[in-house]
């Protein structure tokens, strides 16, 4: 049987050799280390409180008070706690139409370990919707057009057709885990922890114009926004920073 011997002896390497060895491991240790992002990116966009940046009244839409509980949010509580720094749930009504949309926001201050958001198609399932048909999209933003999610989902009772966009550190990441690991990265370069945020809208509706409606949400409540809160919302597509 072949066997596999090393060209040198641990006993016959020189004591300079293995001090280099030895220094050079610690130097890449030392430098991998150096790297690990030490700060978070909410520290660098103000820290932001969603409660408060999202108005309650712009346009042709107000909000109805008390009725964020009606909501579906398809998280459970105790993972709600884990995943999310910060969730925020509303009831809009459109005052041309009489129309009622579904807000729902989540924010997660540190995306860059194994807890990660939780998108509309991998959770729905949990409380008995079924997703019938997904469809990525564009909208125009201030800075260009930015990529949302369009799902068709309902149960036996009801059909709700929703919207969402995810957003890490400057990027909107709504097609998928190779662009949120790659603002992942982007963000670590820079020595910060990349953060998420999770938007979504929807309404209970089978009209065949439920996600202009939506659309028309997203960009009002956008346009509605100082530029300083746009960024904190769709990062680089707001042209502005706080």
């Amino acid at each position: 049987m072949n066997t596999f011997t090393l060209p040198f002896t641990p006993s016959r390497i020189r004591p300079a050799i293995l001090i280099a060895i030895l220094g050079l491991f610690a130097l890449v240790f030392g430098f991998g280390e150096g790297l690990k992002p030490r700060q978070f990116w909410s520290d660098e966009i103000g820290n932001p409180v969603y409660e408060h940046i999202i108005p309650r009244q712009f346009g042709d839409w107000t909000e109805l008070p008390g009725r964020g509980a009606a909501v579906v949010n398809p998280v459970q509580a105790e993972m709600l706690n884990k995943i999310y720094s910060e969730t925020v749930s509303r009831i809009y009504v459109n005052r041309q139409s009489g129309r009622v949309l579904m807000f729902s926001l989540a924010y997660g201050k540190d995306q860059s370990t194994d807890t990660q958001l939780h998108t509309p198609e991998m959770c729905y399932p949990s409380q008995g919707f079924r997703v019938e048909s997904e469809q990525l999209h564009d909208i125009a933003m201030p800075g260009g057009q930015m990529p949302i999610k369009r799902l068709w989902t309902s149960t036996n009772q009801r059909a709700e057709p929703l919207t969402y966009f995810v957003r890490n550190g400057d990027y909107i990441t709504t097609k998928g885990s190779l662009d949120r690991n790659l603002a992942r990265l982007g963000v670590a370069i820079r020595g910060y922890k990349v953060d998420g945020l999770l938007v979504r809208v929807s309404e209970v509706s089978r009209r065949d114009d439920t996600f202009a409606f939506q659309d028309a949400f997203l960009r009002d409540l956008i346009a509605a926004m100082p530029p300083s809160d746009r960024f904190k919302l769709i990062g680089k597509l707001a042209l502005e920073r706080p």
